[in-house]
């Protein structure tokens, strides 16, 4: 399991204690913080909202 991102050195524990990531390849390099993300929002696709104009 890898806790630390390769990129900034960021770790799992400091991004639970304040919070922040240390750079955006945190997402994929943290493998906790991955998976938690995934099952917060429940899974890796976005699935935003589309605008009313969209539809007309």
């Amino acid at each position: 399991m890898k806790d630390v991102c390769k990129y900034c050195g960021t770790t799992y524990e400091e991004v639970l204690d304040n919070g922040f990531v240390g750079c955006a390849h945190c997402y994929q390099e943290i493998e906790p913080l991955r998976e938690a993300v995934s099952k917060m929002y429940g899974g890796k696709k976005h699935r935003g909202r589309t605008s009313r104009r969209y539809y007309g």
